[in-house]
């Protein structure tokens, strides 16, 4: 897809979003209920998650991406299908909270290629459109 001064004007983000792949953790019901998700894009204000279908997502909730320790509220968005965006509760428009990572990795980092595949939920991998 190109992007066109007409994609500009209907982009409704706010902060630009910076793709990753990141595990995430939603937590809810008082941090007793769980859910596995992989974060695919990130902004200060919001993310968009791949998650179960199954997974029955409240409107409002907690995250965790990554390994960090920092748990954010969020409220849903929208969802379809595997896809899920959030906006997040505690965002400002202040856009240095978001962790860009460069497209291109050093020689000194090949390690951020390799992905634990194993860890990733099988309920979310095989209805992935490419295999692992």
């Amino acid at each position: 897809m190109v992007a066109t001064a007409e994609n500009a004007e209907n982009e409704r983000r706010v902060a630009p979003r910076a793709r990753t792949l990141k595990r995430g953790k939603i937590l809810s019901n008082n941090r007793f209920s769980t859910y596995d998700c992989i974060v695919r894009n990130i902004s200060a204000t919001g993310a968009l998650l791949t998650i179960d279908p199954a997974v029955p997502l409240p409107k409002e909730f907690e995250i965790r991406i990554g390994e960090d320790d920092a748990i954010r509220p969020a409220k849903l968005v929208y969802r379809r299908e595997l896809f899920a965006g959030i906006h997040f509760l505690d965002s400002t428009d202040d856009e240095s909270r978001v962790d860009i990572v460069p497209a291109t990795v050093s020689d000194a980092q090949p390690d951020l290629l390799r992905w634990p595949v194993e860890a990733l939920p099988h309920s979310i991998t095989s209805r992935m459109p490419w295999r692992f």
